[in-house]
């Protein structure tokens, strides 16, 4: 029996050319444990589609959608072996989605770029006025500030992708969350605020399907700092 299923919604006939194309497995595993630390046991391969990176797994009788890149490399490499020789309309799908990925890519780049320049020329307007003593205080107690900044982003984060964010989604209640955080960097032109960027994985229990669910969502937090006073959330931008 031929092991591909190629599956063609209208939708997605309609909009372009675009093939998504799933590979029936039965790969059974005693232990699996994704690259972002989750650990699954007794758990099986069903299926793994080529065109969008991803892979279907039976876990506690539930199935769960996973990227492809987060399984293990010798995992990956157990499916390249299964997955059949590639027609001409996987190939294409393949590489529009590739483009797609770029296109993403160029975009995060440009914004970023247009936030650099609009904040260097904040930096230069905001040069001119900054007090001696605004600068003193900066120079001296930047480790205790990073370290309040730090632990106050991390405390707000957790709380708001397991209770806030996307209150009118398919999530129900969140049973694991990880954060993760980098160094909180000052705003130029903006004295006490700073920018702490994150990636935020969540497993919650899905509303709309029995079972579970994952999320990883990359956040940025903006804090303003006040002297004698707590930090406050300025912003949580999801990217």
């Amino acid at each position: 029996m031929n092991p591909r299923l190629l599956l063609l919604s209208l939708a997605a006939f309609l909009a372009g050319p675009a093939v998504a194309v799933t590979v029936d497995v039965n790969l059974p595993l005693k232990e699996l444990r994704l690259k972002d630390g989750l650990l699954f046991t007794d758990v099986a391969v069903r299926s793994f589609n080529t065109a969008t990176g991803t892979v279907m797994l039976l876990a506690n009788k539930d199935l769960l959608s996973v990227r492809t890149s987060m399984l293990p490399d010798e995992v990956s490499a157990r499916l390249k072996e299964l997955a059949p020789a590639q027609t001409p309309e996987e190939v294409a799908a393949e590489k529009q989605q590739l483009a797609a990925d770029r296109s993403k890519a160029v975009e995060n780049a440009e914004r970023r770029q247009r936030m650099a320049e609009e904040e260097a020329k904040a930096a230069r307007a905001a040069s001119r006025t900054l007090s001696v003593k605004t600068a003193e205080q900066t120079v001296a107690q930047p480790d205790r500030v990073l370290a309040e900044v730090a632990a106050f982003a991390e405390q707000r984060a957790q709380a708001h992708f397991k209770y806030q964010d996307d209150p009118h989604s398919n999530i129900g209640a969140v049973i694991g969350s990880d954060i993760f955080l980098d160094h909180p960097e000052p705003v130029p032109g903006w004295a006490g605020r700073y920018r702490v960027e994150g990636k935020a994985y969540r497993q919650y229990v899905n509303n709309q399907a029995s079972g579970f669910g994952r999320t990883a969502k990359e956040f940025e937090i903006l804090i303003q700092t006040h002297e004698h006073k707590k930090p406050e959330i300025v912003e949580i931008r999801i990217k």
